[in-house]
């Protein structure tokens, strides 16, 4: 069992383990959440690559002696997710949302950590800068649900559905500027929040992708 744990650990701790979640959060994003149909096998579906997820982060909490966060993160999720399988409710799926998008933002601050460290700036990096876009799309999409859920359903219009998948479309047009302008936001606070992930989605890859790539470049060039 140590050995097991060991050999994780020092996967998750190199940089290289970068392309690996990269991996799998594109499938998750693109291939699990808009492929989901509400139904459990979906769910347990969505909740393995949660975990999956949450294996890059475990190692870097243990490292810091944050086991209670490590049993939160991972306990949580599952009890109101395995709620959701058998019985439907507004608030557990609120409380799921808040503790995945908990999860994703301390993941995204770990993987930035990680990126900006020190040591030479390598292709890895940049792939765990592009990690936390992705992951920030993600984040905005839990929180867009949550408003959508407690709002009543009044706080966006041109919805297919009520599925996390219709507000992860959103979220990424959002993020990437698209604006096909087939969801709209309605209320103040989502037209607030879809307005700060659209400027997030402008400046982040302005500033902090083009920066890394441009440190990656000078980096080779100066290798002998």
């Amino acid at each position: 069992m140590n050995l097991f744990y060991n050999r994780v650990t020092n996967f998750w701790v190199k940089d290289k383990s970068f392309t690996f979640l990269l991996a799998v959060l594109t499938i998750y994003i693109f291939g699990v959440i808009p492929l989901n149909r509400e139904d459990n096998f979906s769910k347990i579906i969505f909740l393995l690559f949660y975990y999956l997820l949450l294996t890059a982060g475990i190692p870097f909490f243990l490292k810091r002696n944050k086991k209670l966060i490590v049993f939160l993160l991972f306990t949580f999720p599952f009890i109101f997710l395995l709620i959701e399988l058998h019985y439907q409710s507004v608030w557990i799926q609120v409380v799921s949302d808040f503790f995945i998008a908990l999860f994703c933002l301390m993941l995204a601050l770990i993987i930035l950590i990680r990126t900006f460290d020190m040591g030479r700036i390598s292709k890895w990096r940049v792939q765990g800068a592009i990690i936390v876009y992705l992951l920030v799309g993600l984040i905005f999409c839990l929180v867009y649900h949550s408003i959508f859920i407690i709002s009543s359903e009044k706080a966006f219009s041109g919805l297919v559905g009520t599925h996390r998948k219709e507000f992860l479309y959103f979220s990424l047009c959002t993020l990437t500027t698209d604006g096909y302008g087939d969801i709209l936001p309605l209320s103040s606070l989502a037209r607030s929040i879809s307005n700060l992930e659209a400027l997030a989605g402008q400046l982040y890859p302005a500033v902090l992708i083009a920066r890394l790539i441009s440190m990656e470049f000078y980096a080779k060039k100066d290798q002998p």
